[in-house]
């Protein structure tokens, strides 16, 4: 796709470092392969946080690779790819809602060894991430749901882990159980801002094109 002389002026520049879609890729393999891992190990103990990081994985994983997908992209595209990515965020809140309904359903306490470790990993790899994607952390929408999405993993992630030793202090269920109602909350929160932004650069003319008249 290519960019009209308006929209080349619109551009943050930074989106089409070769070394931002290095990060993007990278970033999609690691988080693939850590939705796998966290995934299996949340649905062996039954917990509500780590089934919902879970799934927060797997929506990073396919928004680092449209993100990277849509570097060259104009203005407006890279818009429409944020508005998905916000979608993206939005669906990642409703399945995190869905597990904390599931794990009240069922009950059960999870091993809170487990749930604390596999969440310092994920940690880890998302510290990792929003290490490497600092400098890029301003932009259009596109660019600013990558930066939300990373930055709020990493602090569920710490949450995560707190929570694995309240269960552990607790004998108790709750510490998960609030844990996956904040992850929930957390995305929806951040879809709607992504969402809203990408619909107003989606709304905006490019640059130079001429008034609509009434």
């Amino acid at each position: 796709m290519t960019e009209t002389a308006g929209e080349t002026q619109q551009n943050t520049g930074d989106h089409r470092d070769p070394a931002y879609r290095r990060v993007l890729l990278w970033a999609a393999m690691v988080n693939g392969l850590m939705f796998v891992m966290e995934g299996v190990i949340g649905i062996w103990i039954g917990s509500a946080a780590l089934i919902a990081d879970a799934a927060d994985f797997l929506e990073d994983t396919g928004m680092y690779l449209l993100g990277a997908l849509a570097v060259g992209w104009t203005l407006r595209n890279r818009a429409r790819a944020g508005f998905v990515m916000g979608l993206l965020m939005l669906g990642v809140g409703v399945v995190a809602l869905g597990q904390v309904f599931m794990r009240l359903y069922y009950g059960g306490v999870p091993s809170s060894l487990w749930m604390a470790a596999t969440a310092a990993v994920a940690l880890g790899v998302n510290v990792t991430v929003a290490t490497k994607l600092a400098r890029f952390s301003s932009g259009d929408s596109s660019m600013r749901s990558i930066w939300l999405s990373t930055r709020n993993d990493a602090v569920l992630n710490g949450m995560t882990i707190m929570a694995g030793v309240l269960v552990a202090i607790q004998a108790a269920a709750w510490p998960d159980i609030v844990a996956g109602l904040v992850i929930a909350g957390v995305n929806l929160w951040a879809a709607r801002e992504v969402i809203v932004s990408a619909w107003r650069e989606m709304q905006t003319p490019p640059a130079g094109s001429p008034p609509v008249s009434a």
